[in-house]
């Protein structure tokens, strides 16, 4: 057989064979599941002066109280000044996470149309000095929001 040919059915046995892996996966991730409704992965801040659209996009954290074991009560929403954005089987966040100083300390996933961007959790924040809260809405991309402590 030519090796031109060979490379050829090589390259369609990897496809192939990762394509059944994935079908055969038990992984829920939105990116896997609904990975034909998410169109955007841009990054986006909240302007000066900010739209309906990324108030409604912008992450909002709140930071609650400190257990006796030292978690602090963080609650982030997406949406801001009572804009909250909307979950449809179209439209919808499907993810929420929580940085501090740039270490990933929580994420969750989301399907579409059966929750609200909202979040809680309770994590440890000894000598962090910036939360970043990021969302990912199907549709008009990633956004973030950073507080300092």
């Amino acid at each position: 057989m030519e090796r031109r040919n060979f490379l050829k059915l090589g390259a369609v046995a990897l496809v192939a064979t990762s394509t059944q892996a994935m079908a055969n996966s038990t992984e829920t991730s939105p990116y896997t599941q609904y990975r034909d409704k998410i169109y955007n992965r841009n990054h986006y801040k909240k302007s000066d002066k900010p739209t309906k659209g990324e108030l409604k996009h912008t992450p909002e954290i709140k930071i609650g109280k400190t257990d006796t074991k030292g978690y602090t009560l963080v609650e982030i929403t997406v949406g801001q000044e009572g804009i909250i954005h909307p979950s449809s089987t179209d439209h919808w966040i499907d993810f929420i996470e929580l940085e501090g100083d740039g270490n990933l300390l929580a994420r969750t996933f989301f399907e579409p149309g059966t929750s609200m961007g909202y979040v809680a959790y309770k994590v440890k924040l000894n000598g962090i000095k910036k939360l970043t809260a990021r969302e990912g809405c199907n549709k008009h991309g990633i956004w973030e929001e950073s507080i300092s402590l």
